[in-house]
């Protein structure tokens, strides 16, 4: 039923995105027979697929790259010369996979002579994505090696069910001298690849041993556990490594998770079921009544139920996501449920929402408290 309420271009994208995929040209992603020793000489990198930037007169710098996988690992060896070879020579490399769906973004790390450097804050890239990415690093006046390894964890989004289609855009940004840049040198245009896209084999994903809800459109690795994503921009399951409580599922769901009560919101941690199941609460967005006295209309928070499953209590799936605090609705006062599972939300504006429970999601529904 909640489907039925979706705009038409959100059905649709998934599907399209898919299909789009399916049809762009690719390139296998080879496997290494073993996992290659990070020392940048490339010994080890014998089956291996090419990418090189389209030739440029203006340049003066160029590389060659080698791409490979091994179990849960990219690999990406970079072969770059530079008639001056300085520390403002920046390599960024973009990961970025097409199929993950329409709110899915990539992950992009930088390097340099020194070896690995902070990811542009616009990226969006994770503390704990950069924190996975080993570099080994060679330099000999104007040639530059890295050798560069990206395990599942440095993953931005990639699709749980639809082909590994990735994009690996590759950017050399070359510095002749103080204050002076050479034209960039990438294998991109526009955030995708010049010509064929990359595809990894579907034994990648299947020796991650996940088994998330045929809803889970894509999946990404972060800080604990396993996010799963659906059409909109909130996880739809989770799994972590150690039993879900209410302090380590925000931690997990959302980078944006805030403690109810320091942003004037009621909501208890938990609530139990009448068949004594658990859900677990998390609130994350922006506060729109941060500045006393106003509400800013581009801000919200959200209101996140998750239903914990399993024996061991690690995995959970979203039960509801609605609003916790907007200028439409003001705050939330109170959240309760009675004793058959109907769910009420009232608002500082006089405003209560009901749902009804419907084995493993709230529906919206007139029928309830007042």
């Amino acid at each position: 039923m909640r489907a039925a309420l979706l705009p038409l271009c959100l059905l649709l994208a998934p599907a399209l995105a898919s299909a789009q995929e399916q049809e762009r040209p690719t390139k296998s992603v080879p496997a290494l027979a073993k996992a290659p020793k990070l020392d940048g000489a490339f010994k080890d990198f014998a089956s291996s697929l090419t990418i090189r930037p389209p030739a440029s007169v203006d340049a003066s710098a160029s590389f060659t790259a080698r791409v490979a996988w091994r179990k849960e690992t990219l690999y990406v060896g970079l072969e770059a010369t530079d008639d001056q070879l300085v520390a403002g020579d920046i390599v960024t490399l973009t990961l970025f996979f097409p199929g993950a769906g329409p709110t899915a973004t990539g992950n992009s790390f930088r390097f340099a002579f020194d070896g690995k450097r902070a990811s542009p804050k616009e990226s969006g890239t994770s503390t704990f994505a950069q924190e996975q990415v080993e570099v080994a690093v060679q330099r000999d006046e104007g040639k530059l090696n890295l050798e560069i390894a990206l395990p599942v964890g440095a993953f931005p989004r990639f699709p749980s069910t639809d082909p590994l289609v990735l994009d690996l855009c590759i950017n050399y940004e070359d510095q002749d001298s103080v204050g002076q840049k050479g034209p960039p040198v990438s294998n991109c245009k526009d955030g995708g690849m010049l010509g064929e896209a990359l595809r990894l084999p579907d034994e990648f994903r299947k020796g991650l041993k996940l088994k998330p809800p045929e809803d889970v459109l894509a999946l990404e690795r972060v800080r604990g556990g396993w996010l799963g994503w659906g059409v909109l921009h909130y996880p739809t399951w989770v799994e972590a490594q150690e039993p879900l409580t209410s302090a380590s599922l925000p931690t997990l769901v959302s980078n944006e998770a805030v403690e109810p009560e320091k942003v004037d919101v009621n909501v208890p941690d938990s609530l139990i079921l009448p068949d004594g199941r658990t859900l677990l609460t998390v609130v994350s967005g922006k506060n729109p009544y941060a500045i006393e006295g106003k509400c800013d209309a581009d801000m919200e928070l959200r209101l996140g139920l998750f239903l914990v499953m399993g024996k061991g209590g690690k995995t959970a799936q979203r039960a509801l996501e609605w609003p916790a605090a907007s200028c439409a609705l003001g705050r939330a006062l109170s959240v309760s449920m009675d004793e058959e599972g109907a769910l009420s939300i009232g608002y500082s504006n006089g405003t209560t929402i009901n749902f009804a429970w419907s084995g493993d999601h709230f529906e919206r529904t007139e029928i309830g408290k007042r």
